[in-house]
């Protein structure tokens, strides 16, 4: 398309014949002349004279834009080839260069140019979409494979002939008609007649509408057609009333601005012959027209309620923009840009309002495959905003100029205009069919139901990536009688994928296929290990099921005795830790089953069984009594009784070198006075030194503290509740895993009940845990059953003193300790009581 069409040709008057002012000397000023009243075809000539004899750069540059303005392709990339050479190129004579490569289909040439334009005019966005478009090029020529069936219309002429639109059974289209009588009125652009509006009949032949076996060509309307420029229209839904584009001309009077250039003007007018009519009366200039800059190209929407434009007023973007006017009480109101979305620093023309609210029109900026492409945004009246810009792909669009697109209300088929090869002169129109319905595929979020803007979806059958728009919807033509899957993804989300078939309804019907995405369930299991309530770093804990690769997996504890393990939906696990020296890292299991539950923590309280000799404390105060032990290994340990001055001294724990725990366990080997650590709460604010208290207690190191069972009975029952059973397969695991253990089983009750028989109920209930572990396999050369009756409580519910149930539950407990190992070794371990609020030292 020459550019001449995209302005519709601002103009100066100039009939055939007439001469170029002769004021200037000099056969470049006379080549400049003709180029400034735009007579390209003249400047042409003269320059080409020039530079057969003279090397001017001047005389290069403007011959290469002559050329352009003519749509001679081939001519103007060779003198823009020259051009960009000169020591006088500039940035947009690299665009330009690179523009006509692609143009020619030379897009690795063309590439080299936008890069080069890109870095000499970054702020300038058309180097970048240019650059884009050739990436994009092979995905825009294969998209719509097989769904546009495109022919050449036989009325075409030999000149230009662009713009149609549907009116009646037939098209109003611009032409370059040749105009009769004896004054030949051409226009020195391009040489060729003034644009006129034409109209062809045509044939409906079936169910889908679409025209065919057109009549040949006459002209529109003698009541519009004017001795200058008509073109692009646009018609209301009665085809009543019509918006058109001429020269600034009315009532036979043209119009100049400043420069003494006649500038483009919409102008309505009335049908006066009912429907169908060529008559037209009441024409109007719209009140946005100025003499000053072009508006052109209308499109009214279905309601009648918006009216489309192309303008060059001042305060767009680029070359030619797209506004809207809405009509307010009769009266059409101020031209709004559409934004620098759709208005780049090129063209954007002839627009379309189709009935489903979406807006095609063409621009030279946006990425395409050359030229000028059509493309089609969709306007969400909810969202009071546009969606994306697609571009149209081939076979609609070409390298060439592709414009003037139109579409009928089933959306079957249409026409649009283009210059490219094969047609009979610059400017052809062509008509399409479409073997295609629309498949909005709707992607959201399958927990809110919100639609999610930006999910790639992409379609096996063509490889083609879409985008969904603000409602979540991404529009896809597909052919008929076809089935793909369509795979959407999105960040934070897991992919999924639906099929879309168009099997099932016509064409230009559109159909819904929903695509739910839900966000990864990020399951974990994490704890703790712990010794004695002190975090145990670099401890290794082993995760195992058949979702991990190779069976298992093995980290080690933080400084904080922290771990994770990132987890498979759907999946069993196991998870276990082992240390050297310590107990109580038994396996625990767990799956991930549950969706909405699949996170665990899992931690591990381990105690010593086998002490490590810890380092020497020499105190600076005061020597404690040296213990010596005797000569024999006896089984039962009785500590002596000591009751040391009272010192302040710092303490140490023998693995992590710091200190937690309140029921001090004094070890004593030789003359060192050593401290462990116990199974119980940390001391609140400690400072860094301990008050040794004369009640601390002696026993032999690595010698564990007993550790409670959360196991409790019913008031003067001994058999196991359903309740305990949790506790006691941890127990079981523990000793399942620490096959040497020996253990002691010891059970309390509450003080009610004399004391002979509180001794006798808590033998039976420490003997029914054993009982039970028995039953599980457990050797009985590793348990023994101790009852403590009411000798132990944890609170002060003794002889007398008024409880409530649940102080008297908290007696009624079990508890288990490490006496000694399966090789005969004993440990003489105290028995403390513990406080009845658990224990956070506990192995599980």
């Amino acid at each position: 398309m020459r550019t001449s069409h995209l302005l519709l040709t601002p103009l100066l008057f100039m009939f055939f014949g007439m001469s170029v002012t002769t004021a200037q000397s000099g056969k470049l000023k006379s080549a400049n002349n003709r180029m400034e009243i735009l007579d390209y075809m003249g400047a042409i000539g003269e320059y080409n004279k020039i530079l057969a004899k003279n090397d001017i750069a001047e005389a290069k540059i403007n011959l290469a834009e002559c050329y352009r303005k003519v749509s001679d392709i081939d001519n103007a990339e060779y003198w823009y080839g020259q051009v960009v050479r000169l020591p006088e190129a500039e940035p947009i004579h690299y665009l330009r260069y690179g523009y006509m490569l692609q143009r020619n289909g030379k897009c690795d040439m063309a590439r080299e140019w936008f890069e080069k334009f890109v870095e000499s005019a970054p702020d300038d966005a058309r180097g970048r979409h240019l650059l884009r478009a050739c990436d994009y090029r092979e995905e825009l020529e294969r998209k719509n494979a097989g769904i546009y069936e495109v022919d050449h219309m036989p009325f075409n002429s030999g000149l230009d002939d662009f713009s149609p639109m549907f009116y009646g059974d037939g098209l109003v289209f611009a032409s370059e008609t040749h105009q009769q009588g004896p004054t030949k009125r051409l226009h020195c652009w391009t040489g060729n007649p003034f644009l006129e509006l034409m109209y062809v009949d045509g044939e409906s032949s079936d169910s889908t509408q679409c025209l065919s076996g057109f009549g040949e060509p006459e002209k529109f309307s003698k009541s519009l057609n004017s001795k200058f420029h008509d073109a692009a229209v646009s018609f209301g839904e009665e085809d009543n009333q019509i918006f058109f584009t001429r020269n600034n001309l009315l009532n036979g009077k043209a119009r100049k601005d400043d420069e003494g250039v006649i500038r483009l003007k919409i102008y309505s007018a009335e049908g006066s012959g009912g429907e169908g009519s060529t008559s037209f009366s009441n024409m109007e200039s719209l009140p946005f027209n100025s003499d000053e800059y072009s508006v052109a190209h209308p499109a009214l929407s279905p309601d009648g309620q918006n009216l489309y434009f192309a303008s060059d007023m001042p305060g767009g973007f680029g070359g030619m923009d797209l506004y809207v006017s809405e009509q307010e009480d009769g009266r059409w109101g101020p031209p709004i840009n559409l934004g620098p979305r759709v208005n780049t620093e090129g063209h954007e023309v002839f627009p379309y309002f189709d009935h489903d609210n979406n807006l095609y029109f063409a621009s030279d900026g946006q990425v395409g495959l050359g030229g000028l492409d059509i493309y089609q945004m969709q306007k969400k009246k909810e969202f009071n905003e546009w969606g994306d810009i697609i571009n149209m792909g081939a076979p609609i669009n070409t390298v060439d100029d592709d414009f003037g697109f139109i579409i009928n209300k089933d959306k079957t088929c249409g026409c649009f205009s283009s210059d490219r090869e094969g047609g009979f002169g610059d400017d052809d129109i062509y008509c399409y069919r479409r073997n295609a319905a629309t498949l909005e595929v709707l992607v959201y979020d399958e927990k809110t139901g919100e639609p999610i803007e930006g999910a790639e979806v992409v379609s096996d059958c063509t490889g083609n990536t879409y985008y969904t728009d603000v409602e979540g919807k991404a529009v896809i033509e597909q052919k008929m009688n076809q089935c793909c899957t369509f795979a959407a993804s999105k960040e934070e989300y897991d992919d999924n994928a639906k099929e879309g078939c168009t099997t099932d309804i016509a064409p230009g019907e559109s159909k819904v296929v929903e695509i739910p995405l839900s966000k990864p369930i990020n399951c974990l299991v994490s704890g703790t290990v712990s010794a004695g309530g002190v975090v145990m770093a670099n401890a290794p804990v082993t995760l195992k099921g058949g979702c991990i690769e190779g069976g298992s997996q093995t980290v080690e504890t933080d400084d904080m005795g922290n771990y994770s393990f990132a987890l498979i939906e759907n999946c069993d696990y196991s998870i276990s830790t082992t240390v050297a020296g310590y107990a109580g890292g038994s396996t625990q299991y767990f799956d991930t089953k549950n969706p909405a539950n699949c996170s665990h923590m899992k931690n591990f309280n381990l105690f010593q069984t086998i002490a490590n000799k810890p380092p020497v404390y020499n105190p600076p105060v005061s020597n404690p009594p040296v213990y010596n032990p005797p000569v024999s290994n006896p089984p039962v340990y009785n500590p002596p009784v000591y009751n040391p001055p009272t010192i302040s001294q710092p303490i140490t724990d023998i693995r992590t070198g710091s200190w937690t725990g309140n029921d001090i366990i004094r070890e004593a080997q030789g003359n060192d006075p050593l401290v462990c650590c116990s199974a119980y709460e940390g001391i609140s604010g400690y400072n860094g030194t301990l008050e040794v208290s004369p009640s601390v207690q002696y026993v032999q190191p690595g010698q564990p503290l007993p550790y409670l069972l959360h196991i409790y009975y019913d008031f003067d029952q001994s058999y196991i509740r359903d309740d305990a059973t949790g506790e006691l397969n941890k127990l079981l695991g523990l000793m399942n895993e620490n096959s040497n253990l020996v253990v002691e089983i010891g059970s309390h009750t509450d003080s009610r009940g004399s004391n002979k028989y509180n001794d006798r109920l808590s033998q039976r209930r420490a003997e029914s845990v054993v009982r039970w572990l028995k039953e599980q396999g457990i050797p009985a050369n590793r348990l023994t059953a101790q009852g403590y009756g009411e000798t132990m409580n944890v609170n002060n519910c003794v002889n007398n003193v008024p409880c409530s149930e649940q102080e008297h539950q908290l007696n009624r407990r079990t508890e288990f300790r490490i006496i000694g190992l399966t090789d005969g070794t004993r440990y003489s371990t105290p028995r403390n009581n513990v406080d009845g609020k658990g224990c956070q030292g506990c192995p599980f």
